[in-house]
């Protein structure tokens, strides 16, 4: 019997992605983990065993010995791969890491100078954030488009690439040239300067030539047809785990606080269609239980005094390249837009809720369920929900960046939910999975109430 798992973030990240792949893996004994996306992600686990860590090119089920395949779909970095699996060879004892990883032909390579790129780029927008991970991966998208002659896939990872790698630092250098003359703020001029100075670094330059070729020594590159006859034709589960979530995918989240690539999981059923697959499929939305956003970009919920409470222990930090940390009441409107996005109700076979145990402890679960100030037809129906408009153009662009500007200018109607103290898991899980199916028409089948696979509970 075959069956897969999607796994799909319905915000703009950060939803608890990796503990409910690394529940699935360990509950259905997944041998598979196919990522989508891009490197970008960092997809925290924690195991009953002890173990903990962020995951952001190796699958969330590394750690139970589940094998990854980075699809031709995944964005790679190759330095990062090297990284994490030394961190996961000499700090977690996982000796053979490599050997569990197969990566694509097809998968484009972000270098560390498109790293810097995106880095300098956030830093002369000035208090006028984006939002970036920074690791280059959509800087890299985005030149496959506007310089497919400089990419590089992991195929080219066994050549010498000392020239092409070299045409992308200058290509970088000329593309930033105009960064120059705008200027940073002066808290942020010394790290320009220190990314200026390695762009044109040949030491740096050579190291970055030494680790693509040790990446090309070390990582088993597939072919295309690997997917299709060595994972997919097994019997077995296998799990997609996506990097972002739907509110920052190109086209459908609110520009420009957006990645550059497609985040909707209709992209992975178009790959599974592609190579023929013919098991069964689950479809899972994820959400924490309250509203988080990292970095800039509209958030109707966001309450600065809810951090005290609902931050701790959630492993997110304030950097200056995707900003500040914001939580909230659990946002309806917006995670009914994010389904819809995706096709609707029906497109999910379930929820996965996490970080419930925050709820619990607080004793009461807000959410907004309508904003005030939604009169504009343009953007919003007579009830008050969030329309979608399907396109992917600079027309598209324009009409999300100003849906953006009125999500800022909505006013949230708070209702409030109180828990009780003695309340058991499967109590909890009952209120839970009511309240969001009559919200949002779609069952709750994983409830977390904590950090490891222990701690979720599923119906």
């Amino acid at each position: 019997m075959k069956k897969l798992y999607t796994v799909t973030d319905l915000g703009p990240g950060d939803g608890g992605k990796g503990g409910v792949v690394h529940k699935i893996s360990c509950m259905r004994k997944a041998h598979t983990i196919l990522k989508v996306g891009g490197a970008q992600g960092s997809h925290g686990v924690s195991t009953s065993a002890g173990n903990r860590f962020a995951f952001s090119q190796f699958g969330c089920g590394t750690f139970e010995g589940v094998k990854t395949h980075l699809t031709s779909r995944f964005l790679a970095t190759p330095e990062g791969i090297l990284n994490e699996a030394a961190v996961l060879r000499y700090e977690h004892g996982l000796h053979d890491v490599l050997d569990l990883l197969t990566v694509d032909e097809e998968v484009v390579c972000a270098t560390p100078y498109h790293g810097i790129a995106s880095r300098l780029k956030e830093l002369a927008r000035k208090d006028n954030s984006r939002g970036t991970v920074g690791t280059g991966v959509g800087e890299a998208y985005r030149y496959t488009q506007l310089y497919p002659e400089l990419t590089i896939r992991v195929r080219d990872l066994s050549r010498n690439l000392r020239d092409r790698i070299t045409a992308i630092r200058d290509q970088v250098c000329a593309d930033l040239a105009p960064l120059m003359e705008s200027g940073f703020l002066e808290e942020d001029r010394p790290e320009a300067e220190r990314e200026f100075d390695r762009l044109h670094d040949p030491g740096f330059l050579d190291y970055v030539v030494r680790r693509f070729l040790e990446a090309g020594r070390e990582v088993k590159v597939v072919d295309r047809d690997y997917l299709r006859n060595d994972i997919l034709a097994r019997d077995g589960v296998v799990v997609v785990e996506s990097s972002h979530g739907v509110l920052t995918d190109h086209y459908r989240g609110f520009h420009p606080h957006t990645s550059a690539l497609r985040t909707l999981p209709q992209f992975t059923r178009a790959m599974l269609e592609e190579v023929g697959y013919d098991g069964e499929v689950v479809n899972l939305g994820i959400t924490r239980a309250y509203q988080i956003r990292h970095g800039a970009g509209p958030m109707p919920t966001a309450d600065e005094a809810m951090g005290a409470n609902l931050l701790p222990g959630s492993h997110k930090e304030t950097n200056r390249y995707q900003g500040h940390v914001r939580v909230g009441p659990l946002d309806l409107v917006l995670l009914r837009y994010a389904i819809c996005c995706c096709g609707g109700p029906t497109a999910f076979d379930g929820l996965a809720v996490t970080w419930f145990d925050q709820i619990q402890r607080n004793g009461v679960w807000r959410m907004c369920d309508h904003y005030c100030g939604t009169d504009d037809p343009a953007y919003f129906t007579p009830d008050g929900e969030l329309k979608v408009r399907f396109g992917d153009d600079a027309v598209q662009l324009a009409h999300q960046e100003r849906l953006g500007q009125r999500l800022r200018e909505s006013i949230p109607e708070l209702t409030e939910c109180t828990i009780a103290p003695d309340a058991n898991r499967d109590e909890l899980f009952d209120l839970c999975a009511g309240v969001l199916r009559e919200k949002l028409k779609v069952n709750v089948r994983l409830v977390s109430f904590g950090a490891t696979e222990r701690d979720k509970v599923c119906k």
